[in-house]
């Protein structure tokens, strides 16, 4: 049995992050106390407490982003644990953030904008006005900046299926053997409704807004052969490595970082991959506005980037990166040209808005989840 290193699950990486509105593995209660710190971040212009992916994640920015940043601009980069969004956002609405830049999902972008806990960047202080305009496929906002793009993709053991897989309506086929394994259905994080809505034939260009009952009645289709909803990213990939089952739809970043870790029997496709992008943000009470603003250009910058894809499978924001970047390590990545075309974009601006009786689409999936579920 090949057992995955956890240096490995790290640097897989979109991995059970998206759960928590933050890109934070779990999340640490001290994170907004630590590093000796004012409370409304580094409260020193020549400081700069940054959001720390951690493991693989963590090595991969300091060496791309934090070491040289602090090399070029003389400002200490002080790495720091997210703690869980609930506590972070109330940190913010008290003025008290902890932090200078934070790490989000861009499902979640809409609804923190909204209630004004993000502020607004300032790209009149990048040296290059022209590079907000740069990212693809998700474009530079208002309050947030692309950092990160990864997808939930087909992954199947061939040895146990019978055959390949080349979409996700062979999830559904029962003609292939084994049994499944999605994400729980209650958020955007894994993607399920629109991989069910996609199986069911779906056009990527007709799937925002999504049809929640027609999602939802065809997973019952699947559900007898689905051996649980994980909820965990590491789990996901485990459960392929152990054949406990054939297929499933798991973060690439998890996939690739398991296939270099010895499991062979491992195939996937990009085709359909549902992308998902991370945002760089300043949260409003920050005590080095202009140094984060700072930060995030430097991130932004296509080297850096390409550096820091060539350390981890985290797809550039930026196309240009990829001038940078070796043939053979592009075919890992999500945005590279051939791959980006096959897959789908997640809408943010969907999970984020308001729906039915005052609740978030996001909401709502949780409902509607609970219920099918309990069914």
């Amino acid at each position: 049995m090949t057992r995955i290193s956890r240096r490995g699950l790290l640097a897989g990486a979109g991995a059970g992050l998206l759960g928590l509105g933050l890109s934070a593995c779990g999340g640490n209660p001290d994170a907004l106390k630590s590093n000796g710190q004012g409370d409304g971040g580094s409260g020193n212009s020549k400081q700069l407490v940054v959001f720390d992916g951690g493991g693989a994640w963590g090595a991969a920015q300091r060496k791309a982003f934090f070491e040289p940043f602090e090399q070029e601009t003389g400002i200490k980069v002080i790495p720091a644990p997210a703690p869980p969004a609930a506590q972070l956002r109330t940190a913010i609405a008290s003025g008290k953030p902890g932090m200078d830049v934070v790490d989000l999902n861009g499902a979640r972008i809409g609804s923190w904008t909204r209630d004004g806990l993000l502020q607004k960047i300032d790209y009149s202080l990048w040296k290059d006005a022209s590079l907000k305009d740069a990212f693809s496929p998700y474009p530079a906002l208002e309050t947030a900046v692309p950092a990160i793009v990864f997808a939930v993709q087909l992954a199947y053991d061939k040895t146990l299926t019978g055959r390949e897989l080349t979409n996700w309506a062979d999830m559904w086929d029962a003609a292939v053997k084994g049994k499944r394994s999605f994400r729980t259905g209650d958020g955007p994080g894994g993607c399920t409704l629109e991989i069910a809505l996609l199986a069911d034939g779906v056009k990527p260009e007709d799937l925002y807004p999504l049809d929640m009952d027609r999602a939802l009645r065809k997973l019952s289709e699947v559900k007898p052969q689905v051996l649980k909803f994980w909820d965990n990213g590491a789990e996901s990939i485990q459960m392929l490595v152990d054949k406990q089952i054939s297929a499933v739809a798991a973060w690439n970043g998890r996939i690739q970082s398991a296939i270099a870790d010895g499991a062979k029997n491992i195939s996937s496709t990009f085709e359909q991959a549902v992308v998902q992008i991370d945002y760089w943000a300043i949260p409003k009470g920050c005590s080095n506005v202009e140094g984060a603003t700072r930060f995030i250009e430097f991130a932004s910058q296509p080297q850096r980037q390409a550096e820091f894809a060539q350390l981890i499978t985290y797809a550039p924001t930026i196309p240009a990166a990829f001038d940078h970047i070796p043939e053979e390590r592009k075919k890992l990545l999500v945005t590279a040209p051939g791959i980006v075309e096959k897959t789908v974009l997640q809408n943010t601006d969907y999970w984020s808005s308001i729906g039915a009786g005052g609740k978030t689409n996001e909401e709502i999936a949780i409902d509607r989840w609970q219920k099918w579920l309990a069914g």
